[in-house]
């Protein structure tokens, strides 16, 4: 992890703030990349890591070694509402009185997800998962992954400026605009500096892992055909240089846009020969993709609840596409092949 922000950017600097919950990639300790843009009135902040104490501290150290504060932030951008990129918002907001500026529909998410542990853990994640052929003792699994981190999340939130349709200005310079690129979240968005041709992706586009399309009970059915519409609406940007939340900034920003289209296309053609010639469940067809991870059985529970959640957005693309068709059997939803016999 970086010992202090460094400039990305005429104006523009990068802060990595930890993860709190000890996740690691590669080896490599994993973090939040937020940032600092220069706008006329202060900084705007884009992002902001967990609801802890500790990743707060180290941010506003890292602030200090800037010769900044706090106070100066004007405007805090979330990309979305997952709590490692929310998180600290309140407290932000509460040293700085900057204002909060989210989509409307990642704030609709945001606010069932923190109003009661009942209706997102039971009487919401549970059911759905067993929907999808998930076995019971396996299902702790799924209320575990609805549980983590709720307390991360940041609670009495309230947005002072959301964010409505696919473009908004932000900032006061006019060369920033929030684009609304749905699929890792509903109301994810991009921000774009046409100044500069720089793209803060968020976890849209990311240089060596494809973010995940995990839909929920509380998510729409078209989640990766949203995703890969989203990354075709921004390919044709001029973009220098790519400004993500995670990993490390990169240049070639087109060609991962196809790489990640390409994946996409790889793993629908999985999820097809899965049942090429049977019946199944998501839960069942998740075991025959193969994923980066490693295999099936040697998966912990979090990444078993991704890989079933990515399976269902392909397998719901697919059912849009007319490729697929659901069959419901004793309250469980199989899949089928549209053109097979089984």
């Amino acid at each position: 992890m970086e010992e202090r922000p460094h400039k990305v950017a005429p104006g523009t600097y990068l802060i990595e703030v930890p993860f709190i919950l000890g996740l690691r990639s590669k080896s490599k300790e994993s973090v939040t990349l937020c940032y600092l843009i220069e706008e006329e009135a202060g900084w705007l902040m884009i992002d902001s890591g967990y609801n802890d104490g500790a990743s707060f501290n180290h941010l506003c150290h890292q602030l200090d070694l800037l010769n900044t504060s706090l106070q100066q932030i004007r405007w805090l951008l979330l990309t979305h509402y997952h709590p490692d990129h929310s998180g600290l918002a309140n407290r932000i907001k509460a040293a700085s009185g900057a204002q909060v500026i989210m989509h409307r529909q990642d704030w609709t998410i945001l606010q069932a997800t923190v109003s009661s542990s009942e209706v997102w853990n039971i009487h919401g994640m549970i059911p759905w998962a067993r929907s999808l052929g998930v076995p019971e003792p396996e299902l702790e699994g799924f209320y575990h992954i609805a549980s983590l981190g709720r307390e991360f999340f940041p609670r009495g939130l309230e947005p002072d400026i959301i964010l409505e349709g696919e473009t908004n200005p932000v900032g006061d310079s006019g060369r920033l605009h929030a684009i609304l690129t749905p699929g890792h979240t509903p109301g994810h968005i991009c921000v774009y500096d046409r100044r500069d041709s720089l793209l803060f992706s968020g976890d849209h586009v990311l240089v060596e892992i494809t973010p995940h399309i995990s839909p929920s009970h509380l998510t729409s059915q078209d989640q990766l055909e949203q995703y890969l519409e989203s990354l075709r609406k921004v390919r044709s940007l001029d973009v220098k240089l790519v400004l993500p939340a995670h990993e490390r900034p990169f240049t070639h920003f087109s060609k991962r846009v196809d790489e990640i289209l390409a994946h996409h296309d790889h793993r629908l053609a999985e999820v097809v020969a899965a049942i090429s010639d049977r019946v199944a469940t998501p839960w069942e067809i998740a075991q025959q993709v193969k994923w980066d991870v490693g295999c099936w059985a040697e998966m912990d529970h979090t990444n078993r609840v991704l890989a079933v959640r990515e399976t269902l957005a392909h397998l719901q693309l697919l059912e849009h596409r007319g490729t697929v068709m659901q069959v419901e059997r004793n309250g469980v939803t199989t899949y089928r092949l549209v053109n097979s016999n089984s």
